[in-house]
């Protein structure tokens, strides 16, 4: 009787002892929602349409790979070619998170790779309605400068091409009008 007493007590103080421990340690614990949580970069959640650098948006082109590649069938995408431009720009892009199984496999697709992962984690929501989410809102009130840019950088690719053409077809003539490359035999040595 007397043993199982010592075996409690020191059972109880080698508790406590890890109790003290730990009792005198900075929490690790966050307090949310009064804090916000710092996501690794590893973080993987619901996607959203992420800004390339040479645009200053998205570049989302309307090309539907995400479309079809969704095993929930849970996106939308519309889009249009705007005056001037070669390349379609997206109008509308739902994605249904209630339905969204956050699989991926949209954003291992996408030509333009403006899918990404976001790093938001505290999505609530009443009704199934919540979770309907149109991807563009944050980019609509930008869209036209951004086009206006487009078209801009098009144009110049467009006057460098046919540039580039103009001299390729000018250094392909003047050797036939200076008489050509130098005589060759048959087997197409130089003499």
């Amino acid at each position: 009787m007397l043993t199982n007493a010592f075996k409690g007590a020191r059972s109880l103080l080698t508790g406590m002892k890890v109790t003290l421990k730990h009792c005198f340690r900075p929490p690790v614990t966050t307090q949310y929602p009064h804090e916000k949580l710092e996501m690794s970069s590893a973080y993987r959640n619901v996607i959203d349409l992420i800004e390339i650098e040479g645009i200053g948006s998205h570049d989302c082109i309307d090309c539907g790979m995400c479309v079809r590649v969704c095993p929930s069938y849970c996106i939308k995408v519309e889009g249009e070619r705007p005056d001037g431009m070669k390349r379609k720009r997206a109008t509308l892009f739902e994605v249904d998170f209630a339905l969204c199984s956050e699989c991926g496999l949209c954003v291992d697709v996408c030509p333009t790779e403006t899918l990404g992962y976001s790093r938001e984690f505290d999505q609530a929501g009443f009704g199934r309605g919540d979770f309907l989410y149109d991807l563009l809102v944050p980019w609509r009130d930008g869209e036209e400068a951004v086009r206006d840019r487009l078209r801009k950088a098009e144009a110049a690719e467009k006057a460098a091409r046919d540039a580039a053409k103009k001299a390729n077809a000018a250094s392909e003539a003047s050797p036939a009008d200076a008489g050509g490359s130098p005589a060759q035999d048959d087997a197409g040595e130089s003499k």
